[in-house]
């Protein structure tokens, strides 16, 4: 991989004349993953602003009914269920539909425009694919935003090289890839663990259960990276006990739940240290979930031990060690970015696109201007509007309501 060696005059990303709806408007260059260490810029401890849930139908409801609450394994075999399990299907552009609603919904029973509102609103993941970009310099990624009243939303978009990889998974990585969601089954139940009786049949039921991935529990939270507030959507795994009513402390109840082959050499202890790591922290940091517990399974798909790590003392973990990762670039990095996309994506209209890529050779990310090309935000939401099913109209595709806004 080459890389581009900058001078600090060479990071202003000055925009260019756009010439057509392909044409680059900016660049950000990425430099050296050392010089993004140093100080850490400010991260304000997130704050849950609502839940919501998604079942098995893809209905999306303002309650907690796909809350999963924690209870220890009594089974060690992820490999049972696999001929029963129900994926979502992915062929649907489900876009920001559902935090786009959620949002709505917590707006129309808190009127404060200093809660409902942010720099940034997205799901949790496209900010940590920022996080993790330092150091995942071979992984592209594309991304569409738009600003919208001066907050600015972005979705992913899924690229050519995903479809490609997904498409070519055989029998073997599929049942892999399985193995996470029946260790989330394995792992949780619906009531709280202090309702749980040794010989309930939940626990039984759980055994040879397989998994739905329709099924999500998410979370709203807002926070703030150096001068960007966010408000961000996320799936959570599970609580460790009853939901306090506090909205304080309703994140410190969450867990996330994660798997990983058993560490049998330095090779693998130095791969689990360099990419899990890093995107276990970056996945629960940014969202305030404190706790993960992994499964450490062997290559037959039977979980060997279980281990909690504490988000907070993750980065100290691979502190000391040698070409692993640093806290402080990723939150360098993800702030510069975000920054410069504030003052890429300007045009404040629903329906002006921005394409936001990060690609082959992997040294810079561009922003082009698609105009009215993927738009994502639905009609309901600039009208104030929710519904259940995810899905709808998009913005422009009513000029009569547009014409309102």
């Amino acid at each position: 991989m080459t890389k581009r060696i900058l001078s600090r005059n060479s990071f202003e990303n000055s925009p260019k004349k756009m010439k057509d709806t392909a044409d680059i408007l900016s660049t950000f260059f990425l430099k050296q993953s050392d010089d993004y260490k140093g100080t850490f810029p400010i991260y304000k401890q997130p704050q849950e602003l609502t839940s919501y849930s998604i079942d098995e139908n893809r209905q999306v409801w303002f309650d907690n009914r796909e809350m999963r609450y924690y209870y220890p394994p009594t089974n060690n075999d992820l490999n049972v269920g696999f001929d029963k399990l129900v994926c979502r299907d992915d062929t649907i552009p489900e876009h920001i539909d559902s935090l786009l609603d959620a949002l709505t919904e917590f707006r129309g029973r808190n009127h404060d425009p200093e809660n409902t509102s942010a720099d940034f609103i997205t799901w949790r993941g496209i900010l940590a694919k920022m996080l993790c970009t330092p150091y995942s310099r071979r992984e592209p990624w594309e991304l569409r935003a738009t600003r919208y009243k001066g907050s600015i939303y972005i979705e992913e978009q899924v690229t050519e090289y995903k479809k490609n990889m997904e498409g070519k998974a055989d029998e073997r990585q599929r049942l892999m890839s399985y193995w996470g969601y029946r260790f989330e089954t394995l792992c949780t139940v619906k009531k709280p663990p202090s309702e749980i009786r040794k010989d309930d049949i939940e626990l039984r039921n759980r055994e040879t259960e397989s998994a739905n991935t329709n099924q999500q529990y998410c979370v709203v939270v807002k926070t703030r990276l150096g001068q960007s507030s966010i408000i961000m959507g996320a799936e959570v795994d599970c609580c460790l006990d009853e939901k306090p009513t506090n909205p304080s402390g309703q994140l410190q109840n969450y867990i996330e739940l994660k798997t990983s082959r058993v560490i049998e050499t330095n090779k693998h202890q130095y791969s689990f240290d360099r990419y899990k790591l890093l995107k276990f922290w970056a996945q629960s940091f940014l969202v305030g979930v404190p706790r993960i517990m992994c499964g450490f399974r062997d290559d037959n798909g039977q979980i060997k031990h279980i281990q909690k790590y504490k988000t907070l003392e993750i980065p100290r973990m691979v502190r000391e060690k040698s070409n692993t990762w640093d806290a402080s670039v990723c939150l360098n990095f993800a702030d510069q970015l975000l920054d410069w996309i504030k003052g890429v994506v300007v045009v404040d209209d629903p329906t002006t696109t921005y394409a936001i890529k990060f690609e082959y050779p992997f040294n810079e990310i561009t922003a082009s201007c698609t105009h009215q090309c993927n738009i994502f935000l639905t009609k309901r939401f600039l009208v104030g509007k929710v519904e259940h099913k995810i899905g709808g109209e998009r913005a422009g595709e009513g000029r009569d309501e547009r014409d309102r806004i």
